[in-house]
């Protein structure tokens, strides 16, 4: 009887083992067709194959000359012409009459090649340092327009900036906010003051709450004026005396019944 079950238990396994034998078999099979077809496909469009191939190495390495040696050589060139510029417009940074030099650095002269034509130069493709650069220059040349009463295209170019700098993105802030007040738009000048005021610079944030300030003595808020000068007074003391804030910081709080 034992004979007979193990005689039956053989004959059980040697099956399973065919089993898998055939499905190994199989899968070997498919496997060899697989590649077989990929041979195929291969030795059909090998010109193309390698054709794609070539290109693909040939773009890598464009764009490592170009993130590499190309992008930032023209970028150091750039700044280059555009210090002439910039020295010009940050001596005149108080908004002289002298709008021949304030032209000259917008759009160049024998000497400078001028703002407007640096900035094109800035265009390059996917490189945070000239993005950057493209931000300070925007800054500057906004400058010049004011200072020659473009107005509407100072507001757009400033409008168009990307934050790179906070020192000058908090700047242009207050810049957006002092071309909506000439507008007579109260509610954006608020905004954009507001958005200066969160810089938290010894410089811009007391003058952006400063003017907040006087917005809202213009609106009749005497409260909110009154806010503003006292919080000149408590973050930017120095700022504060040297400003001269204290008789407007005193006539909202005699308005504001503090």
């Amino acid at each position: 009887m034992a004979n007979i079950e193990n005689s039956s238990d053989s004959k059980n396994l040697n099956t399973a083992e065919n089993a898998k034998k055939h499905v190994n078999h199989d899968k070997l099979g498919e496997t060899n067709g697989e590649q077989s077809k990929l041979a195929t496909f291969y030795h059909e469009n090998e010109k193309l194959i390698n054709g794609i191939g070539i290109a693909i190495l040939i773009i890598a390495i464009l764009l490592v000359v170009y993130f590499k040696w190309l992008a930032p050589k023209w970028n150091n060139e750039a700044a280059e012409n555009a210090q002439p510029s910039i020295a010009a417009v940050v001596q005149n940074a108080t908004l002289s009459s002298d709008t021949a030099v304030i032209k000259a650095a917008l759009e160049g002269d024998k000497d400078s090649e001028g703002l407007l034509s640096v900035i094109d130069s800035y265009d390059h493709f996917c490189l945070k340092s000239a993005k950057a650069a493209k931000f300070s220059l925007k800054y500057y040349t906004a400058l010049c327009y004011m200072n020659m009463n473009r107005n509407d295209e100072a507001l757009d170019l400033l409008l168009s900036m990307k934050k790179h700098d906070d020192y000058l993105w908090y700047e242009a802030q207050m810049l957006i906010g002092d071309l909506y007040d000439d507008k007579g738009d109260a509610s954006n000048a608020q905004k954009y003051y507001e958005s200066a005021a969160k810089g938290k610079t010894d410089f811009v944030a007391p003058i952006a709450l400063w003017k907040l300030g006087m917005l809202c003595e213009r609106n009749g808020d005497w409260a909110g004026a009154f806010e503003n000068y006292q919080t000149v007074q408590d973050k930017y003391y120095e700022r504060y005396s040297q400003m001269g804030i204290a008789k407007y910081y005193e006539r909202a709080k005699i308005q504001a019944g503090k």
